[in-house]
């Protein structure tokens, strides 16, 4: 029994996995010739002037959004 949890440990782990890398069948040529990984940046990574930035738009992008809405119902 308790190999059976260790197992399905084992799995779940693998499951859960964080890597945000995507799957690049020519990942070994890239390496080799120096081109950038394909690796997803996070906004959390960014230096924090951009991150501002970024929220500043997204949040002037929301709020024009639901404006129309609201503007199309009345």
């Amino acid at each position: 029994m308790e190999e059976n949890n260790q197992i399905i440990q084992n799995e779940s782990s693998t499951l859960n996995n964080d890597d945000d890398s995507i799957f690049d069948p020519m990942e070994s040529d890239n390496q080799i010739m120096g081109a950038p990984s394909h690796k997803k940046p996070h906004l959390q990574q960014q230096p924090k002037g951009i991150r501002v930035i970024g929220y500043t738009l997204i949040g002037f992008f929301v709020l024009m959004f639901a404006i129309a809405i609201v503007a199309l119902i009345l």
